[in-house]
């Protein structure tokens, strides 16, 4: 693997790239501190029971936000990326897309729901508290998911951060009214402040988007297939990754599953520095691979380097803080500590099989990249549910280590391969 060298040219090609890292990472930053604010005093105020429940909706509902939408969020960013001019077309596609499907897995969330996690004796008061929470993280935070995604298509990163980090705030604001101010302490009356949040920053993001030109109302018939093939990799990533949660929540006390849940979040929050560099790095790299992956190899080798030098510092973070944690969530969550400690690692892993596989969703291969997350997901739903089965908190752990691993495996396997592949036919076609 080569290293740029860090000469005056190089030094002036990187700063742009830098600075709009810092921006990106440092508003997904305060975006994740805002959530991790709210999820601090919903871990203290709602208890460790009804947050336990909390963390079961939760698991729920991050299931079938994959489906909203079937994929129409990555064509609009791909696609605009290599055309502008297809942003009208793009963004009716994906609210259309959304509408269908958000109101079908509302009505399914619905009868669901109630049964699996009831928040209160009161079948109606059930009822209407996850019709609120399913009306706001369904279709209310896709339509702010495609007013960020809408921006970052356009490059105009600065715009999207701030529409993400609105969304953190206001349901900062809400969790510190309806907890702090008036008393809240069930998912029941929490429901109502999450969904007033959602409005708010449901009108900032439609506001936001009506900026960029209005939607051409139309299906783009080429790119469903596409979108479902993107989709499914990320609801049976979902499924894989609540599968620990529902289980846990049969085998586990509540604070073991409280605590995980935390970590978990804490977790996926570290993430977002990964996140922050590939939301960046994506519609340049379409632009590149738009005739072969192999335009784009040597991109990826330092996407890659930055991926694990940012994870590892991630990681190395959170090992270190968290026995302050309890400070922050509850002294009750007993397990907090050696849980963040044992999984913090696992960022690592995640960083390096997204780098492959964002390299291939923008090169346009998503039946690759679709294959190695649903055969990667699929096993490991079933892996970390019966590890948890059998062995509680220490089958998940472990479990969880050896999914992310094998996905990371076979990602770098079949990207290699394409790029292998498609600097062949080119060399071919010049031979020609």
């Amino acid at each position: 693997m080569t290293i740029p060298s860090l000469q005056p040219g190089t030094i002036r090609r990187l700063v742009p790239m830098v600075m709009l890292y810092m921006g990106s990472s440092g508003s997904l930053l305060a975006s994740s501190a805002a959530q991790l604010v709210t999820f601090a005093i919903l871990a203290r105020y709602l208890g460790v029971e009804q947050f336990g429940l909390y963390a079961i909706i939760t698991a729920v509902t991050n299931v079938g936000v994959q489906l909203c939408g079937l994929g129409a969020q990555e064509s609009l960013i791909r696609r605009v990326a290599q055309d502008p001019g297809m942003y009208p077309k793009m963004l009716g596609h994906a609210y259309i897309l959304s509408a269908a499907s958000g109101l079908v897995l509302f009505i399914i969330g619905l009868a669901i729901l109630p049964v699996v996690a009831p928040v209160s004796d009161d079948l109606a008061t059930t009822v209407v508290a996850m019709g609120l929470i399913l009306a706001s993280n369904l279709i209310l935070l896709k339509i702010i998911s495609l007013a960020t995604q809408s921006y970052i298509a356009h490059s105009r990163f600065a715009t999207a951060n701030r529409i993400e980090v609105a969304l953190a705030a206001f349901r900062t604001v809400a969790a510190v009214l309806g907890c702090l101010v008036f008393g809240v302490a069930s998912v029941a009356g929490w429901a109502w402040w999450h969904f007033a949040a959602h409005v708010a920053a449901a009108v900032v993001a439609l506001m936001a988007t009506r900026r960029l030109g209005w939607p051409q109302w139309t299906i783009v018939r080429e790119e469903i297939r596409i979108g479902l093939l993107f989709s499914t990799q990320f609801l049976f990533k979902a499924l894989r990754g609540n599968a620990d949660l529902l289980v846990l929540g049969v085998v586990a006390s509540s604070e073991i599953l409280g605590s995980y849940s935390i970590t978990r979040r804490l977790v996926e929050s570290s993430y977002l520095s990964i996140e922050a560099l590939n939301r960046l790095i994506y519609p340049g790299s379409a632009q590149i691979a738009v005739s072969g992956i192999h335009n784009a190899a040597g991109r990826i080798r330092r996407v890659l380097l930055a991926a694990l030098f940012i994870s590892f510092g991630t990681a190395t973070a959170m090992f270190v803080l968290s026995p302050w944690l309890p400070l922050i969530f509850g002294a009750e969550y007993v397990s907090l500590v050696w849980l963040t400690r044992a999984l913090c690692w696992v960022v690592v892993l995640m960083a390096v099989y997204v780098v492959a596989l964002e390299a291939l969703g923008a090169a346009g291969l998503q039946g690759a990249r679709a294959a190695i997350l649903n055969t990667g997901n699929i096993l490991g739903a079933g892996l970390v549910a019966l590890a948890t089965w059998e062995w509680s908190i220490g089958g998940t752990l472990a479990s969880y280590y050896v999914v992310e691993l094998g996905i990371a495996v076979a990602a770098w396997i079949v990207l290699l391969r394409k790029i292998r592949i498609h600097r062949e036919a080119a060399e071919r076609a010049c031979a020609v």
